[in-house]
């Protein structure tokens, strides 16, 4: 477990200490400190151009848009924000050092601010001036003794002030928040609530927040209760303790080390044996997939079983034989595949033509009938597809055939026959079939002439001559 402290100087070798500029991705994090202030301050400063701020790449940040070696703002505290409810989903504890709501001023691109733009609310709730009440104190009574923060306030009890205060009349307060502490006239300053599938934790901060005395106390205290808040113990033991002998557990363990092997190896075996069973039966998806992210990558393997080499890009994928290339789409339906197809393809293939004077070999890949089974199969294209890729020169293979083409690959189709296939693909303008091809293919196996076959030479007992004599 590592935590995050953003703006609050904290001294532990577990705990990373950054602004909200250069810290590394916040979702990768299950235990994070913020102090709001701190925040505001450190984007203001950046605003104001009064200090030099870098993310965590080096990258300098300014205000404005985001160029080649340069961060924005705006863009940087987006990704903050959306990173925030992505570790909250995971399951993160957030600890705030409260502040009273305000807004940051002069973001170019993010006008009216908020203080807790970055923190998600539990539904109905917002962390505004309805909620959070601006207000000071120095004294609080313990609601939930049992709480885990309550030894981290008892840490810094003679140091704290608290800046806000919860309204527990506001919306949604009553049915959402778990109060720790309140303040002597019974307002809530230390309160929990459960956002997404992770909590958040307001607490009142330090009065003297970085002073040495308060650090050490509070570094510990926070590590301590982070452990209880996400159920993590201790996480070293101290070295001495491994020589500390106890009678058999030597023996155990040696055991323990072999098994964890043997079921190490046979994950391993397993996973090598479902990534191959996956690869394979994707050839048959090939025959029910709808859409890109379904279809084409069972077009795409049945393609590599029959000799080409493909590319990961879903948006413009490629067919690759030697030095040729086969742009192509998919398409399916539950009926016969309609125009549709052809206009994504021609929109494809002008665009190379317009950016890069570039005459592009296309290629339609329709899955008619798709909820049908193969052989019940009559009408998997529209006819108008068809006269459409006649006319303008590409070719509509249906995802039958191209099945039919893998499963023949499968049960040892020729090199040669696989190249013909390919060439078909390539230079063949409207349908594409290969049942010539696959039913040669199957004949190429027969059995050997009658005058090749050797008879046995007759024994002595059935030679009648032999016998006579």
């Amino acid at each position: 477990m590592r935590i995050l402290s953003l703006s609050h100087r904290l001294a532990d070798p577990l705990i990373d200490n950054h602004h909200i500029f250069n810290a590394p991705v916040v979702a990768d994090y299950e235990a994070i400190v913020v102090d709001v202030e701190g925040v505001s301050k450190t984007i203001q400063d950046a605003v104001s151009a009064t200090e030099q701020h870098l993310t965590y790449a080096d990258l300098p940040v300014v205000n404005g848009e985001p160029v080649d070696g340069v961060a924005g703002i705006t863009e940087t505290l987006q990704r903050r924000s959306e990173e925030f409810s992505r570790a909250l989903e995971r399951g993160a504890t957030v600890i705030v050092f409260a502040h009273a709501p305000a807004r940051i001023s002069g973001v170019a691109g993010f006008q009216g601010l908020e203080r807790y733009f970055f923190l998600p609310a539990p539904a109905g709730m917002s962390w505004d001036s309805a909620t959070l009440r601006g207000g000071a104190g120095s004294t609080f009574a313990i609601a939930e003794p049992d709480h885990p923060t309550v030894d981290l306030l008892e840490s810094y009890r003679r140091d704290l002030l608290y800046r806000c205060y919860f309204d527990d009349r506001a919306p949604g307060f009553a049915g959402n928040a778990r109060v720790i502490a309140r303040s002597e006239g019974g307002m809530p300053i230390g309160v929990e609530f459960s956002v997404l599938n992770g909590r958040v934790i307001f607490l009142p901060p330090p009065k003297e927040a970085g002073a040495r005395w308060v650090v050490q106390k509070e570094s510990k205290a926070l590590i301590t209760v982070f452990r209880a808040l996400l159920g993590h113990a201790d996480e070293t033991a101290p070295r001495w303790t491994s020589d500390v002998d106890i009678p058999g557990l030597t023996d155990l363990e040696s055991n323990r080390d072999l098994q964890q092997l043997a079921v190490d190896r046979a994950t391993s075996e397993l996973d090598e044996a479902s990534e191959a069973a996956n690869e394979l039966a994707r050839v048959r998806e090939v025959l029910w997939r709808a859409g890109d992210l379904g279809l084409q990558p069972a077009v795409a393997r049945c393609a590599e079983l029959l000799g080409f080499t493909t590319t990961p890009d879903t948006e413009q994928p490629l067919l690759v034989d030697g030095d040729h290339q086969i742009h192509y789409v998919v398409a399916a339906a539950e009926e016969a595949v309609d125009m549709t197809p052809h206009y994504r393809l021609r929109a494809r293939l002008d665009g190379l033509i317009e950016r890069r004077s570039e005459v592009a070999r296309g290629l339609i890949v329709a899955n008619g009938q798709r909820l049908t089974r193969p052989e019940e199969r009559q009408r998997e294209i529209m006819p108008a597809l068809a006269v459409a890729a006649e006319s303008v020169g590409y070719g509509v293979v249906t995802a039958r055939s191209l099945f039919a083409a893998a499963l023949a690959v499968l049960d040892g189709l020729s090199e040669e026959t696989k190249a013909v296939i390919r060439t078909r693909l390539l230079n063949v303008d409207g349908v594409i079939e290969f049942d010539d091809l696959l039913k040669t293919s199957s004949a190429d196996v027969v059995d050997p002439p009658e005058e090749a076959i050797e008879e046995p030479e007759p024994s002595a007992a059935a030679d009648p001559v032999t016998a006579e004599g």
